[in-house]
């Protein structure tokens, strides 16, 4: 049998240690989706959930009310990381909503708190499945696809689609260099890739048969949010006459126009500039590509009835 604490001093000792614990932990789970700038919007979308469940079963709030403002205020934290990305934001709020509304004893908040993140992820992860088999409907096997910065979605429709002879540009996705594994994830499958530098995608775009994106935001008018250099890619298709595809499930979408979206800008160290005074240095992560660039969205859902003109 436990026995119980001697004192309420010890009590106290221990809660605050608990409470370290669970804060140490909660920039920990920021930091895992705030500095990840490797992997796309689906990603840390799951990374967001998987935080939130990790959250809950940590948080040693002995009370139902207290269990619930601490998880939906660090839901609304976590949900604020990268502004860029709506997945993140709606998969979360999708978690919060649920939460917000339970009514059962602490034991029962944190079990459907867990619960709750398994089967909003669960719904994310049916959403994947159902774009990508848009995508493996409407893409030609034999195809030439140029492909810009790191997708979970983009990667998943190309792994589905490895025996329909299809074959890859690859952009190295500076400054964070993101195509490269990419490129090497997709040889090791069998893929022929092709690798080029981001200031080449102009030359070879002429090359493709598609471009293949994926998205970070899918704006209220249609325009995409994804890895700067999107846009240019777009511009340099439309010319050579090659249509943009974008895979983007319907969590991506948000209500905000394209004035009103923030483009996160990380810092200029990555760039490595010349150590020189008076040198500005800029690295804005993500651009805006207009719905008229785009030749069609595949999705879960018929996302061109969401767009307003």
């Amino acid at each position: 049998m436990r026995s119980r604490p001697p004192a309420t001093a010890s009590v106290r000792s221990v809660r605050t240690d608990r409470s370290d614990d669970t804060g140490s932990l909660r920039q920990d789970l920021l930091r895992q989706v705030r500095d990840n700038l490797r992997d796309g919007a689906s990603h840390l979308a799951r990374v967001a959930i998987d935080a939130l469940m990790a959250f809950a079963e940590a948080e040693p709030a002995a009370d139902t009310d207290s269990l619930r403002a601490a998880l939906l205020a660090f839901a609304a934290e976590l949900g604020a990381q990268r502004p860029s990305m709506t997945a993140i934001h709606n998969l979360v709020a999708r978690w919060r909503q649920g939460v917000a509304e339970f009514e059962g004893d602490v034991d029962a908040l944190r079990r459907y708190a867990v619960d709750q993140a398994r089967d909003v992820r669960t719904w994310a992860d049916a959403a994947t499945d159902a774009t990508v088999r848009a995508a493996q409907q409407r893409i030609p096997a034999g195809s030439r696809i140029l492909v810009h910065s790191s997708s979970s979605t983009v990667a998943r429709i190309l792994e589905r689609m490895s025996d329909a002879r299809i074959s890859a540009i690859v952009t190295e996705s500076r400054p964070g260099l993101e195509g490269w594994n990419v490129a090497a994830t997709l040889a090791r499958s069998g893929m022929s890739v092709t690798y080029i530098t981001d200031a080449q995608a102009g030359l070879f775009v002429a090359e493709a048969d598609l471009v293949l994106f994926g998205a970070d935001s899918v704006l209220a008018d249609g325009g995409l949010v994804n890895k700067a250099g999107s846009l240019l890619i777009a511009l340099a298709a439309r010319e050579a006459g090659v249509p943009v595809l974008v895979a983007a499930e319907s969590f991506k979408c948000t209500g905000l126009a394209a004035t009103e979206v923030e483009l996160e800008e990380k810092s200029g160290s990555e760039l490595r500039p010349p150590p020189v005074p008076g040198i500005r240095t800029r690295n804005i992560y993500f651009d805006i590509t207009p719905v008229g660039l785009i030749s069609a969205y595949l999705s879960n859902e018929p996302l061109a009835e969401r767009f307003t003109h």
